[in-house]
C-alpha cells in the first residue's frame, strides 16, 4: 500500500512527459496511417498538409522522405522514433513504479521500429504492433501504478498531447471536450502542477457556439493554453 503520494519534482516531470510521448507515438502512427491512405488514393502532396500541421521547421522534398522522416529520423523531434526514445528514456527511470511489465511495451515497440529502420520499411502497416503495444501499455501502467498522483500526471500528460494532436488536426468539438473533461478528471488534485488560470481560459474557449479550428488565432490559442497547462 502506497503510503505517501508525495513525488519529487524530477519524477513529476518524468511522468508527465511519458505520459505524453506514448500518445505521442499512438497518435502520430494513427495520423500517419491516414495520411499514408490519401496519399496511395491520389493526393500525393497530403504530407505536406500533415507536415505543416506540427509546426516543425523544414520539410521532407519527396513521399519516400516524408514516410521515413517520420517514422524513423531521430533527429526530428515529431517523428515516431524520437517520440518513442523519449518515451523509453523516461520509463526507464520510472521502471520501479511501471514495473518491468509496463516498460517491455515501450522495448517492443522500439526494437520493432529499430528492425524497420534497418530495413528502409515504409509500409506503415508494418508498425501496426506500435499501435496496439501503445495502447496495451496503458492498461498496464495503470494496472500496476498505485500512486495515484503518479498516475494522475501520467494521465495528465497523455490527455495534453491527444488534445494538442486533435486541436492541430481538425478534430470536432465532441472529440476534443470529451479529451479535455478526462484532462480534467485527472487534474483535479494537481493543484501545485496545473496552471488553474489557463485551464480557466481553455473552459471559456472549449465551448461549442465558439468552437471553431478554422480560425487559426483561436486555434492557436488553444494549442497554448493546453501546453501552458501543465507545470513540471
Amino acid at each position: 500500500m502506497v503510503k505517501s503520494d508525495i513525488i519529487s519534482a524530477a519524477k513529476a516531470n518524468r511522468f508527465y512527459w511519458l505520459g505524453r510521448y506514448v500518445d505521442r507515438v499512438y497518435m502520430t502512427l494513427h495520423l500517419l496511417n491516414k495520411c499514408y491512405d490519401r496519399m496511395i488514393d491520389g493526393a500525393p502532396d497530403e504530407y505536406m498538409n500533415f507536415w505543416q500541421r506540427l509546426d516543425a521547421g523544414g520539410c521532407y522534398a519527396t513521399e519516400e522522405e516524408f514516410t521515413l522522416g517520420m517514422m524513423y529520423d531521430d533527429t526530428n523531434p515529431t517523428s515516431v522514433l524520437s517520440a518513442l526514445m523519449r518515451a523509453m528514456d523516461n520509463a526507464i527511470l520510472l521502471r520501479e513504479d511501471i514495473l518491468s511489465e509496463s516498460l517491455s511495451y515501450i522495448e517492443m515497440s522500439l526494437a520493432l521500429m529499430k528492425r524497420c529502420k534497418a530495413a528502409h520499411e515504409t509500409n506503415i502497416t508494418q508498425l501496426q504492433p506500435v499501435i496496439d503495444w501503445s495502447l496495451a501499455f496503458w492498461g498496464s501502467a495503470e494496472q500496476r501504478l498505485h500512486n495515484p498522483r503518479s498516475l494522475s500526471l501520467m494521465m495528465v500528460g497523455r490527455h495534453v498531447e491527444n488534445i494538442d494532436m486533435l486541436l492541430r488536426f481538425g478534430y470536432s468539438f465532441r472529440r476534443v471536450s470529451l479529451a479535455y473533461d478526462s484532462l480534467k478528471r485527472y487534474a483535479r488534485d494537481l493543484d501545485d502542477e496545473v496552471d488553474r488560470e489557463a485551464e480557466k481560459k481553455l473552459d471559456v474557449l472549449i465551448v461549442e457556439d465558439r468552437f471553431d479550428l478554422t480560425n487559426s488565432d483561436y486555434r492557436d490559442q488553444l494549442i497554448g493554453y493546453v501546453n501552458q497547462l501543465v507545470r513540471v
